[in-house]
Formats: structure tokens, sequence, C-alpha cells
């Protein structure tokens, strides 16, 4: 199956396979399947919390599959990551922060990525759940485990995730 990634700020369109789906999806952009004749057979938008729950669920599957050792910030950074996805209000900029700090050390991820965060906590929330996914990365590769074969499984996971989203939304809207 062949996938296309169009910018919603740009136009720009790129093309994907399901295994490079999860390295490429982008903020403000529309996921599109394409069908055997590159007609698009189904659709949907992208937003900053979608991106945080694929990437905070990778670390989370990661991290019970993957690791012999448990690594406490890496789970601690998920649960406060989940826990903003249900109630932004309910997590500070301040505590997703360090959350992905510890998590990032822990995992002895790239110092830069932590010099990038922003203030808010949309943004925060998103680096908390990248640390916690770089965390479970480290751990996968440690463990021996086939990259090409995960990125199958995330982009499996991100098309499934995006179809159910839309049937719940398509069915909410015939209740009301």
């Amino acid at each position: 199956m062949t996938y296309q990634i169009i910018s919603t700020f740009d136009g720009s369109i790129t093309n994907c396979s399901l295994s490079e789906l999860s390295q490429r999806l982008k903020l403000n952009s529309i996921l599109c399947e394409l069908g055997a004749d590159n007609s698009v057979t189904d659709s949907w938008p992208l937003v900053h919390e979608t991106l945080v729950t694929f990437a905070v669920e990778f670390a989370d599957y990661a991290l019970k599959h993957y690791t012999k050792k448990k690594i406490p910030e890496a789970e601690a950074c998920i649960t406060l990551t989940k826990q903003w996805l249900k109630n932004s209000d309910s997590v500070s900029a301040k505590e997703l922060m360090a959350a992905a700090n510890a998590a990032d050390t822990a995992a002895d991820a790239a110092a830069d990525a932590a010099a990038t965060y922003a203030a808010d906590a949309a943004t925060a929330a998103a680096n908390a759940a990248n640390a916690a996914a770089r965390a479970a990365r480290a751990a996968a590769n440690a463990a021996g485990k086939s990259k090409e074969a995960e990125l199958i499984r995330q982009g499996g996971f991100i098309v499934e995730y995006l179809r159910a989203a839309a049937a719940t939304l398509s069915t909410d809207s015939v209740a009301a």
C-alpha cells in the first residue's frame, strides 16, 4: 500500500510506504491512502494531539515488548503525556519537560532535543512523547529487534488508529 502526506501549509506532497509512515508524518498534514491506481481511497487529518498519541503509544509498546529492564523515567514520561492527552490542563509544561528530560537522560538520547523545548504545554507534550519514544527505541535497538518490522507495525497502528477515529466520528455525528 502506498500513502501520501499532503502539507496543509504549502501543499507539498510526499509519497511513502507503510514502513516509512511513522517517520514521515508531519503536523498539519493530511494522510491519504492510495489505491492500486493511485487514487485516494481514504484520508485523515493529522493534528498535534494525534502525532503525540502515536509517539507515546510507540514508546509504550516498545518499553513493554523490547526492554529487558524497566526504565522508570520513560514510564513516568509516558504516563504524564497520556494524562495530558486526556486533559491538557492536568499537567503543566514544566512537568512534561522535566519528564522528557529525565527520559532523555535515562536513554542517553541526543542532548540537542532537550535544547529545543518550547514553553507551551502542547509542544512539551510532544517532546515528552518523543523523548519516551527515543528511550524505547534505544531499548529496542539494544534488544536487537528488527527496525523494519517495528516500522511496519507502527505504520499499521497509524492507519488502524486513524480509521477507528474516523469511524467513531462518523458514529458520533449520526447519533447527534
